[in-house]
């Protein structure tokens, strides 16, 4: 019996004790699970991590706004329309082969303040230019292709004819064929047709391309502009043209012309031919400021020595300070004037002729004194 029950309990020893280590083991091998898990899930999570800045990286260049790096290369002439916006300055540059993208060019636009300030027209430029660069090119005056003409004051139509046909390329017949075609220049009705005195002298630039038609609807469009400026009215506008030429012709200096106009007004009123050198060479265009008696017997309304009163029409284009002379003339009482000094522009003025005539002598000793005849 007793080795009996002693063979039971060591069985039963056995046993437990095998429990245990497979308990142990399992216990193990979970622990070993976790592990692994946990090591697993960091490698899956540090990969992942890589694996995704490498995808962001990726995308990033994708997405990133190109552009080109320098200032270009070879020559291009870039067409900006009257209205475009910076998108449409985008696209426009965009199709030239000029900037690579429109998002690097309207990127450029929104950080530069001046960038609304482009105005329409045709320019030089470059191809594969960076977009800011391309920028600052449309914002700089001298990259336009522009063509100039400076009309200046005191000339009459045949000069203007010249500058224009010099500007235009097209022949002087061609120019006279747009200055007879009036009414398409938009030459007003109290013009009498007569385009002489209506071409402002000033500076004009214009696009390539340029036509005659285009230059003189310009240049009248701004002497109506002018004379709207200072309110003359439109039944007036002929007459402050024709003394403004006068005093343009006849003034040497900016002192003289409100008083030179003042002159003309005593003179008109009084019913006394004007007298002025500057109608006579409006007919006879010779060198020089003197005129001849064969000049002064010229049989014409514009001769202001054989006629009373203003010439039909304006002689020339007056400038501004003409213009203003003509509308606000200085109030004296003079009736003649005379420039004694031809360098220096000194002219003086008399109510009386006696007066006058100890003034025109003066200019005869100036003459004299400089060896220039007054006998022509």
């Amino acid at each position: 019996m007793t080795d009996l029950f002693e063979a039971e309990a060591t069985t039963t020893t056995s046993l437990d004790l095998r429990r245990l280590q497979r308990s142990k083991r399992r216990a193990a091998r979970r622990r070993m699970t976790l592990l692994v898990t946990a090591v697993a899930v960091v490698v899956l999570t540090i990969g992942g991590s890589v694996a995704y800045s490498f995808l962001q990286g990726f995308e990033s260049t994708e997405e990133a706004i190109q552009d080109y790096e320098g200032a270009g290369q070879g020559n291009i002439q870039v067409v900006i329309p009257e209205g475009a916006t910076g998108t449409d300055m985008a696209a426009t540059l965009l199709e030239d082969g000029v900037i690579a993208s429109t998002e690097a060019f309207m990127e450029a636009w929104n950080a530069n303040p001046d960038a609304s300030s482009v105005q329409p027209g045709y320019y030089y430029m470059h191809k594969e230019m960076k977009a800011e660069y391309a920028l600052d090119a449309l914002l700089d005056p001298s990259n336009k292709d522009v063509r100039t003409i400076t009309a200046v004051e005191g000339k009459s139509l045949d000069y203007y004819k010249q500058a224009i046909a010099n500007l235009t390329g097209a022949s002087q017949d061609e120019v006279q064929a747009a200055m007879d075609n009036t009414e398409a220049l938009g030459l007003p009705e109290e013009a009498n047709g007569n385009l002489e005195g209506w071409l402002f002298p000033d500076t004009y630039t214009f696009d390539p391309g340029v036509t005659p038609q285009e230059v003189l609807t310009a240049m009248v469009q701004r002497t109506i502009n002018v004379l709207d400026k200072h309110n003359v009215k439109p039944e007036d506008r002929e007459r402050v043209l024709t003394v403004a030429s006068l005093v343009e012709r006849e003034a040497k200096k900016d002192e003289d012309r409100a008083k030179i106009a003042s002159v003309i007004y005593n003179r008109v009123d009084a019913d006394m031919k004007l007298e002025l050198d500057s109608t006579v060479k409006y007919l006879s265009p010779t060198e020089g400021v003197w005129t001849t008696d064969e000049e002064r017997a010229i049989d014409s309304p514009y001769n202001t020595y054989m006629y009373p009163g203003l010439p039909p029409g304006p002689i020339a284009g007056a400038g501004e300070k003409s213009i203003e002379a003509a509308i606000n003339p200085a109030e004296t009482d003079y009736l003649f004037f005379v420039t004694v000094n031809l360098k220096t522009g000194e002219t003086k003025y008399a109510t009386e002729y006696a007066d006058h005539l100890a003034n025109v002598q003066e200019l005869r000793d100036w003459a004299a004194a400089n060896s220039t005849s007054t006998d022509e």
